[in-house]
């Protein structure tokens, strides 16, 4: 008896990890997650929202979102003044990339305006 439970357990190991569909997935390059962590940390006390944030190298996040990596938003830093999606916070200065639609995009929009709000810069 013990040997199945122990192996369903097992195999459901894996989903526990995974973000569920009330937590935002936001990929940061790791150049902006010093800045974005503890606004993060005061958006989900604040909102009762959850984030997960995940932190990487830009070419290996853009990567991950290419080959199917579920983000919901892609925060990466601003190379150049062209770019449309801005957002600047503690003199830094992001693009942003919403990956998602529906229900989730309003959380993405949401987090992003709150980012714009509390960012020191302003």
């Amino acid at each position: 008896m013990r040997r199945p439970l122990l192996l369903l357990a097992l195999l459901l190991l894996p989903f526990t990890s995974q973000a569920g569909p009330d937590v935002l997935r936001v990929g940061a390059s790791n150049e902006l997650m010093s800045t974005l962590e503890p606004l993060v940390d005061q958006y989900q006390i604040e909102t009762r929202n959850k984030v997960l944030l995940i932190g990487g190298d830009e070419s290996e996040l853009t990567e991950q979102v290419r080959q199917g990596t579920p983000y919901d938003l892609l925060l990466t830093p601003l190379h150049s003044t062209e770019q449309t999606q801005l957002l600047r916070c503690n003199a830094r200065a992001m693009q942003k990339l919403t990956l998602v639609k529906g229900e989730r995009r309003a959380l993405a929009t949401d987090f992003i305006d709150y980012l714009g709000k509390h960012c020191t810069d302003r």
